[in-house]
């Protein structure tokens, strides 16, 4: 009897180590470490990280709540087609209180004020939640979990936690030169998609210009000049070689939208002009380069309002830049009445203005109003330290960190990222004399943009103007979201390799070499032949 129980004993003990066996075994395939920082662009700003994955299966809905709906309508179905060509899913929209698990919630419930208007929540559990105060923080949210997804091989798990970002400047933009050289208006529109992808939230259009030096020259009103804007009150001045429709502008801005992105118009004056004064000689300065406006002329403020009044409603931005650089500075009395008085007109029509900061070397008397924000892009011309002493808001386009000017000579022909990635800061105005620097969280520094200007007009192709576009604009929105830069600047080019599929977008890409004779615009459109290296023949493609 005591054999038969021990023997019963033995196999019940036998069968207990078994189970225990097993039961280790599964506890020890359970994740247990923490996830770390999800790696996307700009970096995330808080993570607290979770254990295990979420996985996004066909079964997954796109989820509004009822109180944000009408709202999140929009973002809602960009992300539907932006998921559909990054994890090649088609996920239904449908507004209800509650996700299911595997469902993707998009609401605007978030009592975080420290995340601001841009800012989001992103937890992810066994539901997805993007919350934000805005439909660009959760726009901004979507942005996240698809450069997650396009890093995962499956391009469907993504690792919980919960993010908490925020941008750290208002004002993360890139300036394009359209005046000196044509871009269409699909390009312009990839570039919207580009910017979002990267969370950058302003796109300058520099919509008049001439060729550098043009209006110093006997022939000035054969010299190339452009203005982009076509309307039918003013019959000739928009350029024959390619200029934008209402309908146009009102396509851009309706993708800038749904994109978190501002479209702001920049119709430069006093100066930069030649395109006004070729349609209006009248209106040339008699003593300096035709390109600036006679300011003595009472016609002038007549006509540059009239402009304004005409273009003002294509634009839906609650800014406008009025330009307002490089102008004669022995006329700095008449330039600083001219920039108050147009700025008082646009503020009348409910916008405020910026311009280009001008105001260190255009001494006067006259004071120019303080709510006039400054684009601070010569140290000499505005000295930022200056301006932020006399009150005024400024934002870091210096020149000599944060122009592209494509094989001119002067200035970057490629920005320098590394520098800037390594050593900058939008606070920095220049890298040698901390005296022109600004204090780190400084309130009237309102954030950077850079730009890219054609003063050569076309002697490379969009396929090389994008080659230079692209990694200023990860970096400047790397710099200007996060405060922090976790990796190396070679790990993050190769993170930026990883997420350079913008979703759709057609950007063109640099091909093999192949022979094509650049060009420059001549007056009317006509092409004139131009003695650059050769430029490289567009190839467009569809990324994603």
């Amino acid at each position: 009897m005591n054999w038969r129980l021990a023997g019963a004993l033995l196999l019940a003990l036998l069968g207990l180590f078994l189970v225990g066996a097993r039961l280790a075994i599964f506890l020890a395939s359970l994740p247990t470490a923490v996830n770390t920082p999800p790696l996307v662009i700009p970096t995330l700003r808080e993570w607290h990280g979770g254990v295990g994955t979420f996985t996004l299966t066909s079964d997954a809905r796109i989820v509004l709540d009822p109180s944000s709906a009408s709202r999140l309508q929009a973002t809602a179905r960009v992300f539907q087609q932006d998921l559909q060509a990054v994890a090649a899913l088609r996920l239904p929209i449908i507004t209800q209180e509650t996700p299911s698990n595997g469902d993707l919630l998009l609401t605007l419930k978030n009592n975080d004020s420290g995340i601001g208007s841009e800012g989001y929540v992103l937890s992810i559990a066994d539901s997805l939640t993007i919350s934000a105060h805005s439909e660009m923080g959760v726009f901004y949210g979507s942005r996240t979990v698809l450069q997650m997804l396009m890093q995962d091989p499956l391009k469907s798990h993504l690792a919980r936690g919960v993010a908490r970002d925020y941008p750290r400047y208002a004002v993360r933009g890139f300036m394009l030169d359209v005046g000196r050289r044509y871009f269409t208006p699909a390009l312009l529109e990839d570039y919207v998609r580009l910017l979002s992808w990267f969370k950058m939230n302003e796109f300058q259009l520099h919509l008049n210009d001439n060729a550098p030096g043009a209006g110093e020259r006997t022939d000035w009103r054969r010299q190339y000049a452009a203005f982009r804007l076509q309307s039918a009150r003013f019959p000739g001045l928009a350029a024959r070689d390619g200029a934008y429709s209402r309908a146009d502008m009102a396509s851009l801005q309706a993708l800038a939208r749904t994109h978190a992105v501002t479209i702001l118009p920049e119709i430069d004056t006093p100066a930069h002009d030649l395109a006004l004064t070729q349609y209006r000689p009248d209106l040339a300065s008699p003593h300096a380069s035709k390109e600036f406006l006679n300011l003595a002329n009472p016609a002038t403020m007549r006509f540059v309002e009239d402009l304004w009044s005409e273009f003002l409603p294509w634009f839906s931005s609650s800014q406008v830049h009025i330009g307002a650089d490089e102008y004669a500075l022995n006329d700095a009395d008449r330039y600083r009445t001219f920039v108050n008085r147009l700025a008082a007109f646009l503020s009348g029509k409910g916008k405020t203005v910026r311009i280009w900061g001008s105001l260190s070397l255009m001494k006067s008397h006259v004071a120019v109003a303080r709510n006039i924000v400054l684009d601070i892009w010569n140290n000499r011309w505005a000295n930022p330290v200056q301006m932020v002493r006399e009150g005024f808001q400024i934002v870091n386009m210096n020149d000599n960190l944060l122009y592209i000017v494509p094989r001119a000579g002067y200035y970057h022909d490629y920005l320098d990222t590394k520098t800037l990635y390594t050593r900058w800061q939008p606070f920095i105005f220049d890298l040698s004399n901390p005296r022109l620097n600004l204090a780190p969280n400084d309130p009237h520094l309102l954030g950077a943009m850079f730009a890219l200007w054609n003063d050569k007009l076309n002697v490379v192709s969009d396929a090389q103007i994008d080659d230079r576009i692209e990694p200023a604009v990860r970096v400047l929105s790397q710099k200007l979201w996060s405060d922090a830069t976790p990796l190396s600047y070679g790990q993050f080019e190769q993170l930026a390799l990883q997420l350079s599929s913008v979703p759709g977008a057609h950007l063109p890409e640099l091909p093999q070499p192949f022979e094509f004779t650049p060009h420059q615009q001549g007056e009317g459109g006509r092409s004139l032949s131009w003695s650059e290296p050769l430029a490289l023949v567009t190839v467009w493609r569809r990324r994603l």
